[in-house]
């Protein structure tokens, strides 16, 4: 079944204060994902620290929140890893485990040409799920050339999407739909282009901003053919979107976001990692306050 339109929530994993895993916040993820009207929620991506967590850590994550969505919400997980093989192994595994699709991006070191281009090609081979290639320059380090994502679709299974997160994300949006109509295309980045990216066409968004219910406001308003209530949702939730998705901090930040909403019980990122500050605190407070006092 392809990925449906709307938003597709990139979701924390969840700690207790030792930094082992917190299965039971899982639930509360899941639940959180439902309220806020999400069409589905993405595991095992960069805000879920998917690098930190072992092979049976990983299975334990899929698990419990397949469990509890109990299919409220299609379920994409994140299988990255530098081998080819590896990468296969995960994808499989997750849609052993019941995941309605899986996201690869590129393996750091690697670079846009035929062996990568292969590399997508085997992992997505047969799988009998959705395939997200995640284009996200900044974790993985490799930027793919619309011609490179064009000439990919054919080798990839009908219904394949991108999660689009190279910037600037409408412009690369309205190329890579003007290059081929062979993807699903969702936005990225915390949602801070989502308002042009669903002018260039986008099908929505798939992204870890941690008050949800804002982007499927602006999804549903620009997808109703109303531009301007999608657009003042959007000019309400930039400032907290743009002060969350700072590089170094946006998973800590994020996850304190989450626990002050009740999606989990603790925001304890797996170390090592940065720490919000008393500053950037006494901001995330203000932000916070602004937005829901509007």
């Amino acid at each position: 079944m392809p990925l449906k339109q709307g938003v597709h929530n990139v979701t924390a994993t969840p700690f207790l204060p030792d930094e082992s895993l917190d299965e039971a916040s899982l639930q509360l993820l899941v639940e959180y994902c439902v309220r806020t009207g999400c069409d589905g929620m993405l595991i095992l991506g960069v805000l879920g620290e998917q690098d930190k967590l072992s092979d049976l850590e990983r299975d334990r994550v899929i698990a419990g929140v397949i469990e509890a969505s109990n299919g409220r919400l299609q379920i994409t997980v994140g299988t990255t890893h530098g081998s080819t093989v590896v990468t296969r192994e995960r994808s499989l595994r997750a849609i052993e485990l019941g995941a309605d699709a899986v996201m690869v991006s590129p393996p750091p070191g690697t670079s846009a040409n035929p062996a990568l281009h292969d590399h997508f090609r085997r992992v997505a081979d047969g799988l009998g799920a959705v395939f997200v290639v995640q284009d996200h320059p900044t974790s993985s380090g490799v930027k793919m050339p619309v011609d490179f994502l064009a000439k990919l679709a054919p080798d990839l299974p009908p219904g394949s999407v991108v999660k689009l997160e190279d910037p600037p994300t409408g412009a690369k949006t309205a190329q890579l739909l003007a290059a081929t109509d062979a993807y699903q295309i969702l936005g990225g980045l915390g949602g801070v282009s989502l308002l042009a990216e669903l002018d260039a066409g986008s099908d929505g968004t798939m992204t870890g901003f941690a008050i949800p219910e804002a982007l499927v406001a602006i999804v549903s308003a620009h997808r109703a053919g109303n531009r301007e209530a999608a657009r003042a949702a959007f000019e309400r939730a930039l400032p907290l979107m743009v002060f969350e998705a700072q590089p170094g901090a946006g998973v800590a930040l994020r996850k304190e976001i989450l626990r002050r909403r009740g999606a989990l019980a603790h925001a304890t990122v797996r170390q090592p990692a940065a720490k919000p500050d008393a500053f950037s605190m006494a901001q995330l407070e203000r932000l916070l306050g602004e937005y829901e006092g509007h």
